[in-house]
């Protein structure tokens, strides 16, 4: 069967820079070729001819009040601004249609903010409010969309510089779909200290203004946001929306070379520039203007002008141009920002120029449209990101509705051929399914902390010691610890589900220990077992496979290094580190170590990421973008004193042994944290069968909502109809119904919050049937592996469909409710179509329907 693909057209803009606070200003700036990189009044204290393109006037924030505003950090605040106003210009008030449209963020470095007093030294200006309410990663886009009202599910893109580029991308996939009518794409950059030093150590920098392609090379970087409303052609028209642009189509890709300098033969930016085109079913005769990444730097410049000439025959006859000589690099939203320039300028029948132009360097020989507008009537560009890892991002848009013919695609089946696995429980799939089916204490492969560990209670003394002079803490410990403060909290033991014993030498043919932190491992580990039980080697032929990593808290240990390293002087700061601090170096390390250069994007949604990755992957495999793709997620505990104040923050009593962790229990105790990773092989159906590789399981459905409840989160209710709504929109595109499901697998983590949002949204859809589906959950096995808890669940329910025999709830003797089908003994039973649910911390619900492998 073929499909027509949906056109997919933007409605809506937002804009914040050095230049302009909305998207009317931005447009007359961009109109008098403003330069907003100047010497930077935040950073010249620590480094010599520091420029930058700052965010220094007021910002206002529409609706919202000085106590929200005061908890919420830059990266919210302005995703937050730029999201209103590109609602506000679609005329998208209507609560209906908010509550359909997705939201999808994309950002380099978030969650930075609420911490800086801590890395800087300054613990009087810590606020534990905007720690609590903005000091994750994932934080903005549940903060935004909860602001917004919008409930159609989001994602937080984290690929550093492709982030909101990318972010596009995956809203188009979901509008294909049918997920979502809308969606609202955001790019948010601030810029903090950590970020400057680390581009400035790299001698990235240029002491004067940026000026691509020309001159003396180097970087400006830049701060800012930007958001476009992508919508479905013929829902926009039929409620009379103005259309500002299409979007064509979009690719990404991996070099799969280095950790920061792309590849000098420019074999990633050519692919992802040809599968752009491929997607969009024209051309390169049909690109009449290209916007390019143009950083400035020699690399860069010339690997991206060597790409563009490799791709278009024409390219004498094609403009090209960098808007980052207007404001910058601004890393993560560097794509959507430029994107707006151009829904800006070229229906105005003007290319924008390339800014700062001086004499070209060798080689250079491309028409950039130095300094000064070029007239010209443009129908169709491309738009192009790079980024550290060799993460490559295209689009092709229109300025105008259906510029380009309509594309087709026929839809594939989904199968999961190769499964890869790590956990506390053991260094491989099998030895995990091992350690399910025996009821074996995972104690056995934990680590008891706290008892005599004279170390960590020091350490984390002396950090809170620190916080003494600061009230807001000192009452927060007082109320969470009682009377006897810290040191009654440092006495209590806590265990953690570690990875013991690994040495990953024994399991991988390529492993540099160098480069490699647990994080890194274990996702390796996880990728090379998935490939080989789906019998896949990559022979010159990395192109075709995709990569989709789901991150929770991502590679906290070089996090930690490199933060570190800033203090005393910022300018000797640790370049090692700094790239393998973002949360796309996890696919990085795999992608090189591997030479896995297809589709590549890193999620940082937190807990449950990688079923946002799966999700993606899902939708890459049936809309035949890409005919392999592995999909997952990975964590490294990190520091045990964290570990506590996690703890804290859930509102936990702290366990003592792994017993404690039981899932639907009546006296809900809550969760251990774990660490390890869960991968999985997804490929077309009928290639699987070609292939001669057994089909372990079927994805045939998926669902995805929002709550919008990040700042009333004990509103149970609100969380639970989301979730039943991710399950019906599941159940919608599989074309089942509840009667159909023989298997229900939960991803709680044993609060009574996250067990009640799971059990009621399955009373909603079940009714007076719950109890007739057995219900499980095998968390409390490996703990709570953030990122990919729901992926190892899933990785056992497809072992429960292979044996024919359900093993029981671990630890939990007395269930919160009888009316559910609580599995309490091993339970023989022929599972052909089972649901797995997970949900994050930020009120994002998914549900996954998988039907038996044939």
């Amino acid at each position: 069967m073929i499909v027509q693909r949906k056109r997919v057209v933007v409605t809506g803009m937002g804009h914040l820079s050095s230049i302009a606070s909305n998207v009317p200003e931005f447009k007359q700036a961009l109109l008098n070729k403003v330069c907003g990189i100047k010497p930077s009044e935040r950073f010249a204290a620590y480094f010599e001819h520091a420029n930058a393109s700052e965010v220094l006037q007021d910002v206002t924030y529409e609706n919202l009040t000085p106590e929200v505003e005061a908890s919420l950090d830059k990266a919210a605040l302005w995703a937050y601004k730029v999201g209103y106003e590109a609602l506000s210009q679609a005329k998208a008030d209507d609560l209906a249609f908010r509550e359909k449209t997705g939201l999808i963020i994309g950002v380099s470095s978030a969650g930075t903010e609420a911490y800086m007093p801590v890395i800087e030294g300054d613990y009087e200006k810590f606020s534990l409010q905007k720690t609590m309410i903005s000091g994750s990663f994932a934080s903005s886009s549940a903060i935004v969309s909860g602001l917004l009202g919008l409930k159609g599910g989001f994602e937080l893109v984290a690929t550093a510089c492709t982030a909101s580029t990318n972010a596009v991308g995956m809203g188009f996939d979901q509008i294909q779909n049918g997920k979502n009518p809308a969606v609202l794409v955001v790019g948010t950059e601030p810029l903090y200290l950590p970020t400057f030093a680390g581009f400035y150590a790299l001698h990235a920098m240029k002491p004067e203004p940026a000026s691509p392609f020309s001159g003396n090379p180097g970087m400006s970087i830049g701060e800012g946001a930007g958001a476009i409303l992508i919508e479905e052609y013929e829902h926009a028209i039929a409620r009379g929306a103005t259309i500002l642009g299409e979007i064509v189509s979009y690719a990404t890709s991996g070099d799969g070379y280095h950790e920061t300098a792309p590849d000098p033969r420019a074999e990633g930016a050519v692919q992802v520039m040809r599968a752009a085109l491929a997607n969009a079913q024209i051309g390169p005769q049909d690109i009449q203007y290209v916007n390019a990444h143009g950083t400035g730097t020699e690399a860069n410049d010339r690997c991206e002008t060597l790409a563009m000439k490799k791709v278009f025959p024409n390219i004498a006859d094609i403009r090209v141009s960098s808007t980052k000589a207007y404001v910058g690099h601004n890393i993560g939203s560097a794509g959507i920002i430029e994107l707006v320039a151009c829904f800006l300028t070229l229906p105005e029948g003007k290319v924008l120029p390339t800014l700062n132009f001086t004499t070209p360097r060798a080689n250079f020989d491309l028409n950039y449209v130095p300094n000064e507008f070029q007239e010209a009537q443009v129908d169709l560009f491309m738009k192009n990101n790079y980024a550290f890892g060799g993460n490559n991002c295209c689009i092709v848009a229109s300025t105008r509705a259906e510029a380009s013919p309509a594309t087709h695609y026929e839809p594939k089946r989904v199968a999961i051929t190769g499964i890869g696995a790590v956990s506390s429980l053991g260094h491989d799939f099998q030895s995990i399914v091992a350690g399910v089916w025996e009821a074996r204490s995972a104690g056995a492969a934990s680590k008891l902390i706290g008892e005599n560990d004279v170390g960590f209670k020091e350490a984390a003394r002396t950090l809170l010691e620190s916080f003494s002079s600061n009230e807001d803490v000192s009452n927060y410990l007082r109320s969470k610890c009682g009377d006897g403060g810290i040191e009654e909290l440092l006495e209590q033991s806590v265990w953690l589900h570690s990875v013991q014993d690994l040495d990953p030498r024994k399991y991988l043919r390529r492993f540099d220990s160098r480069k490699a932190n647990a994080i890194c491992t274990f996702a390796l580990l996880a990728i090379t077992q998935a490939m080989k039980q789906a019998d896949r080697k990559i022979k010159r032929d990395g192109h075709d496979l995709g990569l989709i990593l789901g991150m929770a808290k991502g590679p906290q240990t070089t996090v930690d290094r490199y933060l570190k390293s800033l203090f005393p002087e910022p300018t000797k700061v640790r370049t090692s580190e700094f790239p393998g601090a973002l949360m796309n170096a996890i696919s990085t390390f795999c992608s090189i170590t591997e030479g896995i250069k297809g589709y590549n994007t890193t999620l940082a949604t937190g807990a449950n990421a990688a079923l946002g990755a799966l999700s993606y992957a899902y939708e890459l495999v049936r809309q035949d973008l890409q005919p392999q793709v592995l999909a997952g997620g990975s964590d490294e505990n990190f520091s045990k004193f964290w570990a506590y104040l996690q703890a804290m923050e859930e509102g936990l009593q702290l366990t003592t042994k792994p017993e404690d962790f039981q899932v639907y229990s009546e006296e809900g105790r809550g969760f251990l944290p774990g660490e390890g990773a869960g991968i999985l092989f997804l490929e077309d159906y009928q290639h699987a069968k070609n292939r001669g590789v057994p089909v372990l399981a079927e994805i045939v459905g998926y669902g995805k909502a929002s709550d919008g409840s990040y700042f009333d989160r004990d509103n149970w209710s609100a969380r639970s109809a989301s979730m039943a709504g991710a399950i019906r929109q599941a159940m919608d595109e599989a074309g089942i119904t509840p009667h159909d499901v023989d298997l229900i697998c939960g991803s709680s983590k044993g609060t009574q919050r996250s067990d009640h949002i799971e059990l009621d949204a399955i009373r909603s859809i079940w009714g007076d049937r719950t109890n007739q589906v057995p219900l499980v959950n095998y968390t409390a096995c490996f703990g709570m592996v953030d990122s990919c808890v729901s992926v190892l669940n899933m990785a056992v329910v497809i072992e429960i469909m292979k044996r024919g025999e359900i093993p029981p709830i671990p630890y939990t003797k007395k269930f919160c409710s009888n009316e559910f089908g609580f599995v309490v003994e091993p339970l023989r039973k022929q599972v052909g179509t089972a649901l797995v649910l997970g949900s994050t911390e930020g009120g994002n619900h998914y549900a996954f329907l998988l039907k038996q492998g044939a």
